[in-house]
């Protein structure tokens, strides 16, 4: 599809190698889930274990609801697996992988432009070569 430079970042949505989307729109909500480790009989935390770490959010994508559909799911509905690469001005990447997208597209036409949103999870991130997963 088509591509573009934006000022801060270049983000893009891939599915498969043949398959890459550019994202007008990105919100992302990072959750941690967090437990006070206590000892015996103390009110006052000694430590904290981290449980979980969830990525989730919006993106707004280029093109409409029909083609962008066929991308992101498969002919029974079921999401295909994606990465969303965040492309940062000097240079270094973020990536966010193992992306299911998890709403159908709300489509959205300004003029010529027609932009699409959906919902997604990511169950890992990388920054330059550090992975952060759940395993």
């Amino acid at each position: 599809m088509a591509s573009r430079k934006e000022s801060a970042s270049d983000i893009t949505v891939s599915v498969g190698p043949e398959s890459e989307v550019v994202v007008e729109r990105l919100t992302l909500d990072k959750s941690v889930d967090a437990s006070a480790i206590r000892g015996s009989g103390k009110t006052v935390p000694d430590s904290y274990s981290i449980d979980a770490i969830d990525y989730q959010g919006t993106m707004e994508l280029q093109g409409n609801a029909l083609e962008l559909e066929e991308i992101l799911f498969d002919q029974n509905g079921v999401p295909k697996e994606a990465t969303i690469t965040v492309t940062h001005m000097d240079g270094t990447t973020t990536a966010f992988y193992e992306v299911i997208t998890t709403s159908a597209g709300y489509e959205m036409s300004a003029g010529e432009t027609t932009t699409t949103q959906f919902e997604f999870m990511a169950f890992g991130r990388s920054r330059d070569g550090q992975v952060d997963s759940n395993e």
